[in-house]
């Protein structure tokens, strides 16, 4: 099956590291765990354990986007990152998360989303490379209607920025680059009917 993991837990509190790390020594696939504390080396150490998975409290770092905390981490693409909370934390900042690590989570909900995350990493690559959020699919959608860049802005009610970097993940994600082709997608895969794009 998949290759055993090592997991990096940070957090401030002795007691959850503990915690966290007697259950993970219970699951299958788990090679090494290391425990550190919070301090302004830790980010500079953590590429040294090169981790699989690394769980965090995220008012660790603050409320950054997903690049920027792979970049403080200092981890490469292929390394999870599951939040660890246990106090108030912005939904929108969670979603930045490969996952969520609750601690009121009963024993099995923490299995689980672990895991989850033990995928082997061709079919985590190729999940990530081929399937198009929701945002997306409305993105797309809108191109295929023959809708430009501010009209689906306007229609979203987000900026044209942001459409443009929708429309270059659809298409670096399917591998499509004309009009035409994003259409016969669109069709296909019933984002849209025939009688939506007659004018």
């Amino acid at each position: 099956m998949s290759e055993k993991k090592t997991v990096v837990v940070i957090d401030k509190s002795f007691i959850v590291r503990k915690g966290l790390a007697v259950l993970l020594n219970q699951l299958p696939n788990i090679k090494k765990i290391v425990e550190l504390e919070e301090d302004a080396l830790i980010y500079n150490r953590l590429s040294a354990y090169n981790p699989d998975i690394v769980i965090i409290n995220p008012l660790l770092i603050g409320a950054l986007h997903r690049k920027t905390v792979r970049e403080i981490l200092a981890v490469s693409k292929k390394t999870q990152i599951l939040a660890l909370v246990y106090s108030y934390v912005d939904e929108q900042q969670l979603n930045q998360y490969d996952a969520i690590i609750r601690i009121d989570d009963t024993k099995e909900r923490m299995e689980e989303n672990i895991k989850k995350l033990q995928k082997t990493e061709s079919e985590d690559t190729e999940d990530e490379s081929r399937e198009l959020s929701d945002r997306e699919k409305e993105i797309l959608i809108g191109v295929v209607k023959g809708m430009i860049n501010k009209e689906i802005a306007d229609y979203h009610n987000i900026s044209i920025n942001t459409v443009i970097t929708h429309r270059r993940n659809i298409a670096r994600k399917l591998d499509i680059h004309s009009p035409a082709g994003l259409t016969v997608y669109a069709i296909l895969n019933k984002l849209v009917s025939i009688e939506d794009l007659k004018m």
